[in-house]
């Protein structure tokens, strides 16, 4: 049955509970860009930042068992972005598509999901997208998606895309309730002077269980409490795609600082957005982080912060290459910056 939902979606879902309970355009510097000054950008953070010892479960989900006291799933508002935030509109529309990719009702099918999608953002899905999302879909529950975070993962005049943290909560009908986290990969055009969605390219890979005999520096960093990550980054630990070195790293890192990890390869363009260029995180090579030290790294761009600090630390260290608000080497260095890299770190392993 296809129904005409837009955000009525959420209501309709409360009433059932009620009732039944980086890339980006660089990788390398961009020519001509150049580092945004300190004095203009020391906003501080207006967004909550998940505290490290409160991070994702490390496991693919977490369930609650059932009970006839569970409250009923909270209604999210449609997403947006802080007043501090780069690009806001274009994190407006990649948040509330990912958002309403990740919210359904007991009802739903995939194909329902597709036809509200079509209807609710002029969306025009293909069979890529239908795929994905029963991958993603656990038919014949109810599934509240809320966004955690939306980071640019790539920028150009007329085209963009969105790495979108969506934390879930699903109940089904004898009320257990699963958490479980993911990154959504929105792409969206400029047409007629419009930002409209054009393709859904991840909903952060099929759910992964951990090992039994998970080596010990990988349990390491998916067990760190100082490290936060959503469900989809553990899954690329759990099916080794992160290698070793990159590993070592964010450990390296854990004992400077708490940071917050966005993507590390799931999620993520696997082309350094809009060239031919293979991303380091397709290769297990690259972690993208959007906050230091409990401080969003958007508002953290002036000389002092726990970002600069960081950035700066490992650049004097020798990294080969780091993406970040600054450039402090300048223009084809190691250390680069553009307009995607004003809401993360772009760290790689070596």
């Amino acid at each position: 049955m296809v129904k005409s939902r837009g955000w009525n979606l959420l209501g309709a879902v409360i009433a059932f509970l009620v009732g039944s309970a980086c890339s980006g355009a660089g990788e390398v510097a961009v020519q001509g860009i150049t580092t945004i000054s300190t004095s203009s950008t020391t906003t501080q953070a207006t967004t909550t930042v998940p505290s490290p010892t409160t991070q994702t479960s490390s496991t693919p989900s977490t369930t609650t068992a059932p009970s006839t006291t569970l409250a009923p799933l909270a209604t999210p508002d449609p997403y947006e972005p802080s007043a501090s935030e780069v690009l806001r509109d274009r994190k407006r529309l990649g948040g509330r598509f990912a958002q309403a990719v990740l919210t359904y009702g007991p009802d739903d099918s995939v194909e329902t999901q597709l036809a509200a999608l079509a209807e609710d953002f002029a969306f025009e899905p293909d069979e890529d997208t239908a795929e994905m999302l029963a991958e993603a879909m656990s038919v014949g529950t109810t599934n509240i998606g809320t966004v955690r975070y939306v980071q640019m993962g790539g920028n150009r005049e007329d085209q963009a895309s969105l790495m979108v943290w969506v934390d879930q909560e699903r109940m089904d009908e004898p009320g257990q309730r699963i958490s479980e986290s993911r990154i959504v990969d929105v792409r969206i055009q400029r047409i007629d002077d419009a930002w409209r969605v054009t393709r859904l390219a991840s909903v952060g890979g099929p759910r992964i269980d951990r090992p039994a005999e998970l080596d010990d520096v990988a349990a390491s960093v998916a067990d760190h409490p100082r490290i936060t990550m959503p469900d989809s980054a553990r899954w690329d630990i759990y099916a080794g795609h992160t290698t070793d070195a990159m590993l070592v790293r964010m450990l390296e890192i854990a004992d400077i600082t708490d940071y917050s990890v966005l993507v590390l390869g799931r999620g993520h363009p696997y082309h350094v957005f809009a060239t031919d260029k293979v991303s380091r995180h397709s290769v297990g090579q690259a972690m993208d982080v959007f906050a230091v030290g409990g401080e969003l790294v958007v508002d953290s761009r002036y000389e002092g912060s726990p970002t600069w600090t960081l950035s700066r630390q490992l650049f004097d260290d020798g990294i080969g290459s780091i993406g970040s608000p600054w450039a402090f080497d300048g223009f084809g260095g190691r250390s680069f910056t553009d307009d995607v890299h004003q809401d993360h770190l772009h760290i790689t392993s070596l």
